[in-house]
């Protein structure tokens, strides 16, 4: 037996009892996950939705700057506005792309990074659009992002001036870079000079050349798509909630490589599970818009859900221990008594609260019970063996020491005879001992097909010597019968039937042996005329050694195993054997499984 499968019931009763919770507890949560994520696609729709609604609002306030001659700057104020609406998705670290191509072919697109500020103060002086896009990779993009979360006031980063009502310590930022038409300042770097003149670089975009305007702002307002949500900071405090923004920026690039698609007119825009994008034409005016959204909700379903998780498992987990340790004592504890119990050799309780163990006990208790008489009459047989064997080695020692003597030689002869005698009954009774322990062993029967009245009528043609020298009648009355046995075991089995009828029969007497067949069994009866045993010797008959007076008297001679010889061959055929007082007599049954007729 493999010793690493073994262990502790406790632990036998723990592990699947704890296995069936986990795999309850995981199908539990996998459908909770499932409804978050079919609630959390709902308001990835909402929010696709309401930037519809925004863009449309957007192209309205955009037609308007242009019928009021903003010109250009009424571009640079349609992207920044793109980019804001571009937001709805940030607490889902989801991606969202805007784009709109007026009716002169210009594409105005939402931004990862956007900004604007004013020379003098808050909405004092000239107004400046940020171009930060062209010039910041992804590296540059999440530079910027964590930086202004260093520095985050607000939904960004915002910078006031001293008189101002959000106040300011004097600190003002100087940009460099290229300016366009519409007040629109392609950035090479954002620098803030500090009160004490020291220099803070913000960002320093990778455009080429050398920047040929420098544009000092005394409010400026920096964002970012990757930073988190204003309504979770807002609500926290402050605090930068949880995002991810590696895979927020790579959802917006996908966003915004949907557009693409979508304005190069591929067949297919929407490569990743997730995205889709929806859009108009406008006739009047010719304007082409779009709004591209990237968004996958297993993960933030998971990450809303994990005090769902934690609670339950932790609950589950007290649970299991609850319920482990109510099962120890129902149930691991009885066990344990009654295993200790066996150990030990001591009666296992019957009544205890389980069915099952009550069953095991009585099972436990009758094999004790059966081990012990069995230990019983081992000991009784080791005794009997003793004391057959004691006294004729008791008559050889005291012959062997006269004949060592000076004994007269007509003596000497009688004293030999005795000794012999006494050797020859006691290999007599050392091959009745082998010959019973090897059939107790319950060897393999060699089984053929017999007649059993021919194996009879065999065994006691043998005898008729020994009946003839002693006086004795034979009565044969034997039917026609076959069965499936071992034809030396039953010959044993009959020759002992024989010798114990010839040997308590007296002289003169008569031995009946009848065979007869009792629905499939065949049955050996053997009579003689010996004397009537009492109720209480019969049962123990068949038992070693057992003869029937007390005393044991070897004036019968025998070995004292003859009958239990027969008992153990009856038995290994299937069959059984008994006793009975007849008038004027015992009589032997032998019981075998008959063939049945062809």
């Amino acid at each position: 037996m493999d010793r690493r499968r073994t262990g502790p019931l406790r632990r036998w009763i723990a592990t699947p009892l704890a296995a069936t919770f986990v795999l309850l507890w995981l199908g539990t949560m996998a459908l909770f996950t499932q409804w978050r994520c079919q609630r959390l696609e709902d308001d990835v729709y909402t929010a696709y939705r309401n930037a519809r609604d925004e863009l449309d609002k957007q192209l309205e306030y955009y037609q308007n700057n242009l019928n009021n001659g903003l010109g250009a700057e009424a571009e640079a104020i349609l992207r920044n506005n793109l980019s804001s609406a571009a937001l709805y998705l940030s607490y889902l670290d989801g991606g969202m792309a805007l784009v709109v191509r007026d009716g002169a072919g210009a594409v105005i697109r939402s931004q990862l990074a956007w900004g604007y500020g004013h020379e003098n103060g808050v909405d004092v002086g000239e107004r400046w659009y940020l171009e930060l896009d062209s010039g910041l990779d992804d590296t540059g993009q999440t530079a910027l992002a964590e930086w202004m979360m260093a520095h985050r006031k607000g939904a960004g980063y915002s910078l006031y001036p001293p008189d101002s009502a959000a106040g300011g310590d004097g600190t003002y930022a100087r940009l460099t870079g290229w300016v366009e038409e519409g007040n629109t300042l392609w950035v090479k770097r954002i620098e803030l000079i500090h009160p004490d003149g020291s220099t803070e670089l913000v960002v320093e975009t990778q455009l080429e050349g050398e920047p040929t305007d420098t544009v000092v702002l005394r409010h400026l307002e920096l964002r970012s798509a990757l930073m988190p949500s204003w309504s979770w900071s807002n609500s926290t405090g402050g605090e930068n909630g949880p995002t991810d923004m590696s895979r927020r920026l790579a959802n917006i690039r996908e966003a915004q490589a949907i557009l693409d698609r979508e304005l190069a007119g591929e067949d297919r825009t929407v490569l990743r599970d997730g995205g889709f994008a929806g859009g108009g034409y406008s006739a009047e005016t010719g304007e082409l818009y779009y709004v591209a959204v990237q968004c996958g909700v297993l993960i933030p379903a998971l990450r809303e859900n994990l005090p769902l998780y934690a609670s339950t498992l932790f609950l589950m987990v007290l649970v299991l221990l609850g319920l482990t340790r109510y099962l120890s004592r129902r149930v691991t504890e009885p066990v344990e008594e009654l295993s200790a119990r066996a150990k030990a050799g001591e009666p296992c309780p019957e009544d205890g609260p389980i069915r099952e163990l009550n069953t095991l006990a009585t099972a436990v208790n009758a094999g004790r019970g059966r081990l012990e008489e069995q230990l019983s009459r081992e000991r009784a047989f080791t005794r009997a063996a003793a004391h057959e064997l004691k006294t004729p080695l008791a008559v050889l020692r005291t012959h062997a020491e006269a004949l060592r003597e000076d004994i007269a030689p007509a003596r000497r002869g009688e004293y030999l005879d005795v000794v012999l005698d006494e050797s020859d009954r006691m290999a007599a009774l050392v091959g009745s001992l082998l010959e019973l322990s090897r059939m107790e062993e319950g060897g393999a029967l060699h089984r053929e097909v017999l007649a059993m009245d021919a194996l009879v009528r065999a065994v006691f043609d043998r005898l008729a010597l020994p009946l003839e020298r002693k006086g004795l009648h034979l009565k044969l009355n034997l039917e026609p019968g076959q069965v499936f046995g071992d034809r030396a075991r039953l010959e044993s089995a009959v020759e002992n039937l024989a010798s114990n009828a010839l040997r308590y029969t007296p002289e003169g007497g008569e031995v009946s042996v009848r065979l007869e067949r009792a629905g499939g069994w065949l049955r050996l009866a053997v009579d003689n005329d010996g004397p009537s045993l009492t109720t209480r010797e019969l049962p123990h008959l068949f038992e070693p050694f057992y003869r029937g007076d007390a005393a044991r008297s070897r004036a019968t001679g025998g070995t004292g195993l003859g009958l239990a010889i027969v008992r153990t061959a009856a038995a290994a055929h299937g069959g059984t054997c008994w006793a009975e007082n007849r008038a004027g007599g015992v009589r032997i049954w032998m019981e075998l499984p008959a063939l049945q007729s062809v």
